[in-house]
């Protein structure tokens, strides 16, 4: 009988790396031998997910209660509510209270069916969402379909690279008073604060934006921000609601940002959807010069003076039948780089549109 011939430890690891996320071939290099168990599982186990299938998950808490290791693999988190889970915050809270000592990334997710309101959270949930948030393991946040977040919660937080917020709604007049009004105490913690990269989908209606300018501590050393606004345009809409989101962003990004200048990269993506017969076009076209006059002067801003990149992606669907020209690219495109002069002259504007499917 040929003598069996032991494979090298870092040989096992590498063909368990190059297996990847597939979960049934690692349940498989699993079962192997004890040398490909423990990285097996390493790999299994780095990412977890749950809040779909209610009674498969009520067992995950205990599983991880009973194998530490298998705890100390965990990278990610994705809490994620699906449709019909009825014990969706217990379980979180049950799963939150585990000590994940190398969490890199967290993800919180409710549905656009089921957004949920901060303030409907119990108090034991809030303190376990604000300690995993402040963990300074953690470098990437994702949260969606949350409404009246403290801003409170941000402060402080010194480690993430990125920070994503989807649909999310804020309670700006906890720690988020205008400006002029912050207190010294949230100045000197927002000078601890430091987001990397801030990616925000802004969703919801415009009565959710404040008209003054609002202190955002996790934009007081941003690097990169990134801004996504989809508008469904009916026959009588005009371009306001980009109009205020857009100048709400801008005023509270100047107004939170903190020296020295860090703001490297602007990047917009927006996208219109009218599809309808009586869309005015020549009023969209005359709305979209005064939309940007919100951004222009960001490139005169002390905030500004570190800024590299400025790009602008617009998507637009319009209707096309024979009462309606359809729209050629550079009507999109004039009034955009007309409203933006100086980040033109500067030479850091880079303005793409294109028609949708």
């Amino acid at each position: 009988m040929a003598n069996s011939v032991e494979i090298p430890q870092d040989i096992i690891d590498i063909v368990i790396a190059a297996v990847g996320n597939d979960k049934p071939s690692l349940r498989q290099c699993a079962l192997v031998s004890s040398s490909f168990l423990l990285p097996s599982r390493k790999q299994l186990f780095s990412s977890i997910r749950f809040g779909y299938d209610d009674e498969a998950c009520q067992r995950l808490p205990q599983f991880l209660i009973q194998n530490p290791v298998i705890r100390s693999f965990v990278r990610r988190i994705n809490a994620s509510h699906g449709w019909g889970s009825k014990t969706f915050d217990k379980l979180l809270l049950a799963i939150l209270q585990l000590p994940f000592c190398h969490l890199e990334e967290f993800l919180l997710s409710y549905r656009f069916w089921k957004v949920v309101n901060w303030s409907d959270f119990s108090g034991e949930l809030k303190d376990a969402l604000s300690t995993l948030i402040h963990s300074p393991t953690l470098k990437i946040l994702h949260l969606k379909y949350i409404d009246n977040v403290p801003i409170s919660l941000f402060l402080g937080i010194d480690h993430l690279t990125k920070l994503v917020l989807w649909s999310v709604s804020f309670n700006y007049s906890d720690g988020g008073q205008p400006s002029s009004l912050t207190p010294k105490g949230v100045a000197t913690m927002a000078s601890h604060t430091v987001v990397d990269q801030c990616v925000w989908y802004c969703g919801g209606p415009t009565r959710d934006y404040p008209t003054e300018a609002i202190f955002l501590p996790f934009m007081s050393h941003l690097r990169v921000l990134e801004i996504h606004i989809s508008l469904a345009l009916s026959y009588s809409a005009t371009m306001s609601d980009l109009a205020i989101k857009l100048s709400f962003l801008m005023r509270s990004l100047c107004a939170s940002l903190t020296s020295p200048a860090t703001l490297e990269h602007l990047k917009f993506n927006i996208s219109f959807d009218a599809d309808d017969n009586f869309f005015d076009f020549y009023s969209f076209y005359g709305d979209l010069h005064d939309v940007w006059r919100h951004l222009d002067p960001i490139a005169t801003h002390p905030t500004g003076s570190r800024l590299q990149r400025v790009d602008i992606d617009i998507t637009y669907k319009f209707r096309h039948d024979n009462d309606v020209v359809e729209p050629d690219n550079d009507e999109i495109l004039e009034p955009v780089l007309d409203g933006l002069p100086s980040l033109r002259d500067k030479g850091i504007l880079f303005v793409e549109a294109n028609e949708g499917a």
